[in-house]
């Protein structure tokens, strides 16, 4: 392992190789949809009755993801701003808040990170505390 590392050492931190193929982060195309219509949740009916047209048309997820143009999508079957939802995502241009303990992440467009930053000053709902502590084992406990 220690060679390995001296092997790379030489390295700046930004280093990519020639050959290495480069990646995307994408999201699901349900919760794109659900972010830009507003929708509680990403099974719907209202996201999958515009999700089901654009697989249709396009073939599968992926390809809308990543290979539709803005114009056949705004033009075929999805108003402008879901198209241009896609497109950031596809871009990056877009910020992802993080879950925790079992809320799921979420798709925070761009005009929308002004409210974003409102509400994540706002305390999250207080839990409440436990009703027995369990102690932590220590090394002396498994002597």
């Amino acid at each position: 392992m220690e060679q390995r590392v001296e092997e790379l050492a030489d390295r700046h931190s930004d280093y990519e190789p020639e050959e290495s193929t480069g990646f995307m982060r994408l999201m699901p195309l349900s919760e794109i949809i659900a972010a830009v219509i507003d929708a509680g949740s990403p099974s719907t009916q209202a996201v999958w009755k515009i999700y089901t047209p654009l697989i249709n048309r396009f073939g599968d997820e992926f390809t809308v993801l990543m290979d539709a143009q803005k114009e056949a999508l705004a033009a075929s079957v999805v108003d402008q701003r879901i198209a241009d939802a896609i497109i950031k995502v596809r871009e990056g241009k877009v910020t992802v808040v993080p879950g925790y303990d079992g809320v799921y992440g979420r798709l925070v467009l761009p005009k929308e990170e002004e409210k974003t930053a409102i509400t994540q000053t706002r305390p999250i709902a207080k839990l409440k505390p436990p009703r027995f502590r369990i102690k932590q084992s220590g090394l002396k406990d498994f002597l």
